[in-house]
C-alpha cells in the first residue's frame, strides 16, 4: 500500500513536471511566432516608408 502511495506520487510529480515542461515549450513557441510576425510587419512598414 505504502509503495502504491509512492509510486502514484511520482507519478504525479512526473505528469505534472511534463505539462510544465510542454507549457514552457508552447510558450516559447507563441513568442517565437509573435516575434516573426512583428519583424515581417515591421519590415513591411519601413519598405513602404522608403
Amino acid at each position: 500500500m505504502k509503495y502504491e502511495r509512492e509510486a502514484a506520487s511520482i507519478d504525479g510529480k512526473i505528469l505534472k513536471t511534463y505539462d510544465e515542461t510542454e507549457q514552457e515549450k508552447e510558450e516559447k513557441f507563441v513568442n517565437l511566432m509573435i516575434e516573426i510576425i512583428v519583424s515581417i510587419t515591421l519590415k513591411e512598414c519601413y519598405e513602404e516608408g522608403d
